[in-house]
């Protein structure tokens, strides 16, 4: 789903209003869309990223340097061609100690914040299963003064909606797969 469309089955939802009130409602559709945004990425289905770089002995500041930056998952030393796990690494808050080399690091990331600017055709990272639930979000929250009534009708939809995706990603996580590790003397 893109913005647009997102955009659209908000306001369907809303009864459709017209395009004069679309106006109205589009600042804090944008302030909604963003905060729905960010609760399905975090507590949802997560947006995984993987980066490749070189380290020097100073710090990586996390959100600076990993784009949407949310939460380390992996650190990997990558050596020739072999990539392998490692905890030769120190983080303190937003901040990653690594020592002089080459790394893969795989983190989940926040979506990028929309605006008014943003196309009609912006497509979104989180997986479509997510972005389905978003205009139950953004339709709740503009109706809650409103219509609080069909506003929370909507909101425990986007919730239970959330809950099957938090269910489901943890299913996942804890499906047998492989794992690398490196030895390490006593």
């Amino acid at each position: 789903m893109n913005w647009g469309q997102i955009r659209q089955t908000v306001l369907d939802k809303l009864d459709g209003p017209d395009r004069l009130l679309e106006s109205e409602y589009l600042p804090r559709m944008i302030q909604a869309a963003n905060e729905g945004l960010a609760l399905l990425a975090t507590a949802g289905l997560p947006i995984w990223k993987r980066v490749r770089m070189r380290a020097e002995e100073e710090p990586l500041y996390l959100p600076q340097a990993l784009p949407g930056f949310w939460r380390l998952e992996t650190v990997a030393r990558v050596q020739g061609e072999q990539v392998a796990p490692t905890l030769d690494y120190r983080r303190e808050g937003s901040f990653l100690w690594l020592k002089e080399g080459e790394y893969d690091i795989a983190y989940c990331a926040l979506e990028e914040p929309i605006d008014q600017r943003t196309p009609d055709s912006h497509v979104f990272e989180l997986e479509e299963d997510a972005l389905t639930l978003l205009p139950l979000y953004i339709a709740s929250q503009l109706y809650k003064h409103d219509n609080a009534p069909l506003a929370v009708l909507w909101r425990n939809e986007f919730e239970a909606g959330r809950e099957l995706l938090q269910l489901r990603e943890r299913e996942r996580r804890g499906r047998p797969g492989w794992a690398e590790f490196e030895a390490r003397p006593f």
